[in-house]
């Protein structure tokens, strides 16, 4: 029996995300001339070209920054992104870093991103980091701003939804992904099986 190239697998991971993402912000993400994003825990930033895509239907011009604590694959998403994105007719840039996503407070260039992204936030690995990234992402946001979250497990994201709440966020829309693609590394484990946006209050 064959197996589906991981390419293949990564890029429909990669459609079905884009639907989601699109039912989840399409009623939440106010159009301005200019939007930006902030990919927490990115890697190598697969989701970014969706994420962009998204961005320019919303904007005229639009920026995603990138953080995470792995160096090379920062550097994967750097030498990826930033050359493909500018190859677009939308004004879209990309920019990675390494950085730890519970230290938000040491970036001041970083503004107020309209959109903070985790795809699958990782809360039950260390719930007081994963609460500090939560905190400090829902603090350096824009008034009106978004947190999308996605997540392998369900109980994690429970666990991590009800953290966000402690934290004063409020749950505005979520998904359970019914074509989401089951790993083999853990038991319940599988791409994007649930997708919440939390506004600030």
């Amino acid at each position: 029996m064959a197996h589906t190239p991981f390419t293949e697998l990564l890029q429909g991971d990669l459609d079905t995300l884009e639907t989601n993402l699109r039912e989840l912000l399409d009623p939440q993400l106010i159009k301005k001339d200019h939007l930006s994003l902030l990919n927490l825990a990115c890697g190598r930033g697969d989701e970014t070209g969706v994420l962009a895509k998204i961005l320019s239907e919303k904007s005229k011009s639009a920026h995603l920054q990138g953080l995470d604590i792995r160096a090379a694959e920062i550097d994967q998403a750097n030498s990826r992104w930033k050359k493909e994105l500018s190859k677009k007719e939308h004004a879209l840039s990309a920019d990675f870093i390494t950085h730890r996503g519970d230290r938000l407070r040491d970036l001041d260039h970083l503004g107020t991103p309209d959109i903070a992204f985790l795809r699958h936030q990782n809360y039950w690995n260390d719930k007081a980091v994963w609460t500090q990234i939560f905190d400090q992402a829902l603090e350096r946001l824009d008034e009106d701003g978004l947190l999308v979250i996605t997540s392998y497990f369900d109980k994690e994201h429970e666990l991590a939804t009800a953290a966000l709440e402690n934290l004063g966020a409020l749950q505005v829309g979520s998904i359970i992904n019914p074509n989401s693609r089951a790993l083999s590394d853990a038991p319940g484990k599988s791409v994007d099986k649930h997708l919440a946006v939390f506004r600030k209050t």
